[in-house]
C-alpha cells in the first residue's frame, strides 16, 4: 500500500528524493547541453572528414597538418573516422544513462517512477526496430512484401541460449533502472564497471581462463578500487547497490551467453552478415515478454491511477521518451561492434574506461554528485585495474593470433579468426 509521499508506484520514497525536487530546468538544460555538445562535436569532425575525403579525391590534399605535424591523408582520415565514433560512442552511452537517470528522478517535478514497464516497452521497440531493419536489408521494404535475412533458430538453441539471453537482457537493465531510484550516476557507474571481476570470476569457474597472479591483480585492483570509491559516500543506499550489483552480475552472465549463440551461428548454416542485429532480433522478443508480467504485476494497478495514464500529455510524452531510450540502447549496440571492427577490442577498452571516468564527472556536474579525495583515488584505482585487464586480454588474444598463424599459411583465415575473436570480445 502506498503511503502518504511516496511515488505513483507505491515504491517507498527513495533517499535522494530531494534531487527530483530541486534545480529540475537546470538539469535539464545541462544535460541537453552536453549531449548536444558532443553530437556536435562529432557532426564537426565528420564533415571534416568528408571535406578531406573530396579534397583526396581532386588530388588537392597530400597531407593533414594538425598541430604542425604533417600526416598522410590516409592515416588522418582513419583517425577522424575512429574519432567520430568514439564521439558517437561517448555521447550516446553517457546520454543515455544520464537520460534513464533524469527521467526517473527528474522529469515532471519529480521523475517516472515506473522502471520495469518503461524496460519493457523498450525491449518492444528493439525488437520492433530489429525486424523492420531486418526487412528493409533484405530489399523488402517496399509495398511488395516478402521476409527478412534471418533464419529460425533451432528451438533447442533458442530455448537453451536466446530465451536465457532475453531474460537476462531484461532484468540487466530493469534492476540498472530501479537502482537509479536509489543511488547516483557516479556510484551506478563505479559499480557497473566492477562487471570485469564477475566476468573473470565466470570464465575461472566454467574453465575459460586458467587462474594466474595478473588475474589475482586484475582482481584486487577492481575491487578494492570500488570499495573505496563508495566508502564514506553519504549517498550510499544498500538496496540500491544491490540493485546495481545484482544488474552487473547478470549482465556478465548474459555476455557469456551471448558469446555462446555468436560461436553457435558463426559454426552452423545460419551465419547471419550482422550478428549484432541477429543477437537483438532472436533474444528481444523473450526480454520482453519476460518482463511483461513482471511489469503487470508490480506496477499495474498503480499506474492505472497515475498522473502519467490519466493526463493525455503526460502519457504522450512519456512514450516519446520511453522511446527515444529504447532506440539510444539500440544504437549504441551497433556503434560499439563499427568501433571493434575500425580499431580493436584492446582500443574499445581503453575507450571505455575514460568513457566511465567522463560519465563521473558529467554526473557530479549536471546532478551534484559528491566525491571526497577517498572515492576520487577508489575510481583512478578501478580504471586501472580494468585497463590492466584489457591490457591482459589483449596479448592474450595477440598469443593466440601469432601461434595461428605459425600453424596455418592461408592468411584469409587468419583475417577471418581475428575478426570472429574481435566480434566475440565484444560481448564480455
Amino acid at each position: 500500500m502506498a503511503q502518504a509521499g511516496d511515488s505513483d508506484s507505491g515504491m517507498p520514497m527513495p533517499t535522494l528524493a530531494a534531487l527530483a525536487l530541486s534545480g529540475n530546468e537546470d538539469k535539464t538544460a545541462a544535460l541537453v547541453a552536453t549531449c548536444s555538445f558532443m553530437l556536435s562535436v562529432a557532426l564537426g569532425l565528420r564533415l571534416l572528414a568528408l571535406y578531406m575525403a573530396r579534397s583526396r579525391r581532386r588530388k588537392r590534399l597530400r597531407v593533414f597538418p594538425p598541430l604542425g605535424l604533417s600526416l598522410p591523408v590516409p592515416v588522418a582520415l582513419h583517425a577522424l573516422d575512429v574519432s567520430v565514433y568514439v564521439v558517437l560512442w561517448y555521447a550516446v552511452s553517457i546520454g543515455m544513462t544520464l537520460f534513464n537517470k533524469w527521467f526517473l528522478r527528474v522529469w515532471a517535478g519529480g521523475g517516472y517512477p515506473f522502471a520495469t514497464t518503461m524496460t519493457c516497452i523498450n525491449m518492444f521497440v528493439k525488437c520492433l526496430l530489429s525486424r523492420v531493419i531486418d526487412r528493409c536489408s533484405s530489399g523488402s521494404c517496399s509495398s511488395n512484401g516478402g521476409g527478412g535475412t534471418m533464419l529460425a533458430l533451432p528451438s533447442s538453441v533458442y530455448w537453451k541460449l536466446a530465451v536465457p539471453i532475453g531474460l537476462c537482457t531484461a532484468l540487466d537493465i530493469m534492476l540498472s533502472n530501479l537502482s537509479l531510484f536509489y543511488i547516483t550516476v557516479t556510484f551506478y557507474t563505479i559499480v557497473k564497471s566492477g562487471g570485469n571481476v564477475w566476468n573473470l570470476l565466470f570464465s575461472i569457474c566454467l574453465g575459460h581462463q586458467r587462474p594466474s597472479w595478473p588475474l589475482f591483480t586484475v582482481i584486487v585492483l577492481i575491487s578494492s578500487g570500488i570499495g573505496l570509491a563508495s566508502y564514506g559516500s553519504a549517498q550510499f543506499v544498500l538496496y540500491g547497490f544491490l540493485l546495481v550489483l545484482s544488474a552487473s552480475v547478470i549482465g556478465t552472465l548474459r555476455w557469456v551467453l551471448t558469446q555462446s549463440l555468436l560461436q553457435t551461428m558463426e559454426d552452423s548454416s545460419l551465419s547471419p552478415r550482422n550478428k549484432v542485429l541477429a543477437v537483438v532480433y532472436y533474444v528481444s522478443p523473450a526480454s520482453a515478454i519476460g518482463l511483461l508480467p513482471i511489469a503487470l504485476f508490480s506496477e499495474a494497478s498503480d499506474y492505472a491511477t497515475s498522473r502519467f495514464l490519466l493526463d493525455s500529455q503526460l502519457l504522450l510524452m512519456s512514450l516519446v521518451f520511453i522511446f527515444i531510450s529504447g532506440c539510444l540502447a539500440f544504437v549504441l549496440i551497433f556503434i560499439e561492434i563499427l568501433l571493434v571492427k575500425k580499431t580493436s577490442a584492446l582500443s574499445l577498452g581503453i575507450a571505455g574506461s575514460f568513457k566511465d571516468v567522463t560519465q563521473v564527472l558529467l554526473a557530479v556536474f549536471i546532478f551534484g554528485d559528491q566525491l571526497i579525495a577517498v572515492n576520487v583515488f577508489g575510481l583512478v584505482v578501478a580504471t586501472c585495474g580494468m585497463l590492466f585487464y584489457t591490457f591482459i586480454k589483449h596479448s592474450a588474444t595477440e598469443a593466440g593470433d601469432v601461434k595461428a598463424v605459425k600453424v596455418s599459411h592461408e592468411g584469409k583465415d587468419d583475417v577471418s579468426n581475428r575478426v570472429k575473436g574481435a566480434n566475440l570480445r565484444l560481448w564480455r
